[in-house]
């Protein structure tokens, strides 16, 4: 989290534009959702793990893992955006 916040603000001050800090922020706010609701946190460890089992990119189980994590990020995403 610390290094993807670095490279936010090296952009930002690159480009002199807010943008790349409102969406670290975004992601930041979605993260914390996630730790806070146990139910996205159980999903969200669940799909690390099974990422993490699988043989590779070419397994079917890691396309099901990537795409919970995703739905899991998706949903804590939506829920701070309200």
């Amino acid at each position: 989290m610390e290094q993807h916040k670095e490279q936010a603000l090296a952009a930002a001050i690159q480009d002199g534009k807010i943008g790349h800090l409102q969406a670290w922020l975004t992601h930041w706010h979605a993260q914390v959702e996630i730790e806070r609701r146990p139910d996205l946190s159980t999903r969200h460890r669940a799909a690390l793990a099974a990422v993490h089992s699988t043989t590779g990119k070419d397994d079917p189980a890691f396309r099901r893992a990537m795409n919970e994590l995703a739905a899991v990020e998706d949903e804590a995403a939506r829920a701070v955006s309200a």
